[in-house]
């Protein structure tokens, strides 16, 4: 069971209740709002109920105070790190839209250790739209890079060269890669989940007929790794958001 926490005004006491949104189904820990240390006590009794209940991962408001709490029970923020991955594909495509690079002539490289669903999704996408893609994956792309031959006569290259790699209009690094200096104007890290918001300048935000369904200060992108790990949506009904260098975000004029 996955837990939903939500921390607003107007509430007299915390409670533990069922809750479906879009369909996915949580245990809400619902808690009121401007509490001091009354809130940290109803915090842990709530994580307390929550962690009886077998919760091990929640959605948490951006705002709470009182995640500690519930840490101490063995309930941790749902991991944002799956989606960043799943969007990589359209993150790509819209930066390079915005860039004026032309996919058709355009060269991805994409670095990780090993094959796995997601990563032969994002690899397909890539290859679908982009006229040159390059992988530097050690275990598991052989029988990708066939399939690709063979269904659609993409051609990737398998073996390429640093200096390949340092030149592609765009660097996909599912996990590190040492000494790469890139040129790329566009770099996705997504390999560190803790700092995948501040590298990669880019967040994703929740439909708006979503929206309404929840608080303002709900968690977004641990509400879309749910949903979106759940098959409830897709990751083209996710908008893009862009993160300047100043910690401001803005919607880009269209939504992928």
């Amino acid at each position: 069971m996955l837990g939903y926490i939500s921390y607003t005004e107007g509430r007299k006491r915390g409670e533990v209740l069922p809750r479906t949104i879009c369909g996915q189904r949580f245990l809400e820990a619902a808690l009121p709002k401007g509490r001091r240390w009354l809130g940290a006590l109803e915090a842990g009794r709530l994580a307390k109920a929550l962690g009886r209940r077998g919760v091990r991962q929640a959605v948490f408001p951006v705002d709470f105070p009182w995640g500690e709490a519930f840490a101490r029970r063995g309930i941790l923020p749902v991991d944002i790190l799956p989606l960043h991955r799943a969007m990589a594909a359209l993150v790509v495509r819209q930066r390079m839209g915005e860039l004026g690079i032309s996919p058709s002539s355009a060269t991805v490289a994409v670095a990780a250790e090993r094959m796995d669903g997601v990563l032969e999704r994002v690899l397909t996408d890539l290859a679908l739209h982009n006229r040159y893609l390059v992988l530097q994956i050690p275990a598991g792309a052989d029988r990708f890079c066939a399939a690709m031959r063979r269904e659609y006569g993409v051609s990737v290259l398998r073996t390429p060269t640093r200096r390949q790699m340092e030149q592609a209009d765009a660097l996909l690094l599912f996990s590190p890669v040492e000494g790469l200096e890139s040129r790329s104007p566009i770099q996705l890290r997504l390999y560190d989940g803790e700092r995948v918001l501040r590298q990669n300048g880019v967040r994703f935000a929740l439909p708006a007929k979503l929206g309404e369904e929840v608080e303002e200060n709900c968690g977004a992108e641990q509400l879309l790794a749910v949903l979106l790990g759940a098959g409830i949506l897709q990751n083209h009904q996710i908008p893009i958001q862009t993160v300047d260098s100043g910690q401001k975000s803005y919607y880009n004029a269209y939504t992928v």
